[in-house]
């Protein structure tokens, strides 16, 4: 903080002089305001930063059906295999999303009512915020 001295004039009231009197005012300093974006600004990175690896340690794949596996018949069991960053959702032929089940340390999709012809297949963990942690790469397989 500065400091700036002020001289102030008492009159003494048994004498008729005048005393000067040193008095100390304390003036505040305002804050540099890129002192204080500095500070967010490294919160801010530490939270992207945290972020940012663990999207690096996530994971997510779908195991079954395998690669350009055919499917018959009424119905199946997706399997896929994540890190537990948030919950897994599957989506056929980048339709809407659909929320999977977890069981015995793998997310499951019962599929049910599926058309012949081609599917692609893809899974996404999303997090607790609701933001996409994670997406797998296309699996393609054939409904007959």
């Amino acid at each position: 903080m500065a400091t700036k001295k002020v001289k102030k004039v008492v009159k003494a009231e048994s004498a008729s002089a005048v005393k000067p009197v040193a008095k100390k005012k304390v003036v505040a300093k305002k804050k540099s305001s890129s002192s204080k974006t500095a500070s967010t600004k490294k919160v801010n990175s530490s939270a992207k930063s945290k972020d940012l690896e663990a999207k690096k340690n996530s994971y997510v794949i779908v195991d079954y059906p395998v690669e350009n596996e055919t499917i018959a018949g009424n119905n199946y069991v997706l399997r896929i295999g994540a890190s537990t960053d948030g919950y897994v959702e599957v989506s056929f032929n980048s339709g809407e999303w659909l929320p999977c089940r977890f069981a015995s340390g793998y997310w499951w999709f019962d599929w049910n009512y599926f058309k012949s012809g081609n599917v692609t297949i893809a899974a996404r963990i999303v997090g607790s915020d609701g933001k996409v942690v994670k997406l797998s790469d296309i699996r393609k397989c054939k409904v007959s």
